[in-house]
């Protein structure tokens, strides 16, 4: 079999070597902007190919390797220092785009403490057939994730990452359920009806969220999962209020490799699955039911006084 040509083989070695010597700033902005390794504090080139940029990058205590690709591949020599530089003007654009935002002013009544109360005990999750297709309106979707991002999470690290999928870019999450589909059922054949279904899904509801858990090495991974499970909890409660029907759905599918590349979150953020969102597709809201809080708590000191 005859090796693949790769037009930046001749220079690689010493635009690696330049890149590493002359733009160590370059390298670190490229990890930190570009490939999600926020907390990185070192980082060299340890590759270039006409399809990618890979560097070796250290901070807190760890060391990976990360890869950037380059969209499209290089097909000469030529455009490897002005795709350089221009990947370098993006990745330190990117990492001054960070902005805050201060939270508002508290309003606590009576009102409202029972308004959310409300909220959290009609909040519910709906199946995919209970799910109207029709579209909605992404401005929703925009405040619901601005919930989201109130989230509580240990050290200010922000770990939820999301992608919004609606209209015909679906029909990227339908190929990549379906491929996943065939890598987790190698012996299934092509098209099988089970392929099919994870294909057609995504038409089922107007919205897809994927949900990502980047971490940050200096927390454990289990505050960071449930950080980001507030996040959802924060994003389904907002859309209650808006009266929007959804789920997080996690099955082996939605969390696959092959997705989670797709989505953009690979190999640094962690899928955690998708959130489904869209109007309820009947005008009646489920109720739920819980277990009273009798056995679950233990008061130590006094108790409140019975109703």
């Amino acid at each position: 079999m005859t090796a693949t040509y790769d037009p930046i083989a001749p220079i690689a070695l010493a635009a690696i070597e330049h890149m590493n010597s002359d733009h160590a700033d370059a390298v670190l902005a490229y990890a930190r902007g570009l490939a999600g390794a926020e907390w990185a504090e070192t980082a060299l080139v340890t590759r270039l190919e006409a399809s990618g940029i890979e560097l070796q990058v250290t901070g807190n205590g760890q060391t990976t390797t990360v890869r950037i690709p380059f969209d499209p591949p290089l097909t000469h020599a030529d455009q490897l220092q002005p795709t350089l530089v221009k990947l370098a003007q993006q990745a330190r654009h990117q990492l001054a785009a960070v902005t805050f935002i201060a939270s508002p002013d508290p309003q606590r009544d009576d009102r409202s403490s029972q308004q959310l109360l409300n909220l959290i005990a009609t909040r519910r999750s709906f199946a995919l057939k209970d799910i109207a297709p029709d579209p909605i309106d992404l401005n929703h979707v925009a405040f619901i994730l601005e919930a989201a991002n109130w989230a509580p999470s240990h050290g200010q690290t922000e770990p939820w990452r999301f992608a919004v999928y609606s209209g015909e870019a679906r029909q990227t999450l339908s190929n990549a359920f379906g491929t996943a589909y065939r890598l987790l059922h190698p012996d299934q054949p092509a098209g099988s009806p089970s392929e099919a279904s994870q294909r057609n899904r995504v038409w089922q509801a107007p919205v897809w969220i994927a949900i990502g858990m980047c971490p940050n090495p200096k927390r454990p991974e289990w505050e960071e999962l449930i950080a980001t499970g507030c996040a959802v909890q924060n994003l389904h409660l907002m859309a209650t209020a808006l009266g929007l029907a959804g789920k997080w759905t996690s099955g082996a599918c939605a969390i696959h490799p092959h997705v989670a590349e797709i989505v953009g979150f690979a190999p640094h953020t962690r899928l955690l699955g998708f959130f489904y969102i869209g109007r309820p597709a009947s005008s009646e809201w489920p109720r739920g039911q819980r277990r009273s809080l009798d056995g679950k708590v233990t008061w130590h000191g006094g108790h409140p006084l019975p109703n």
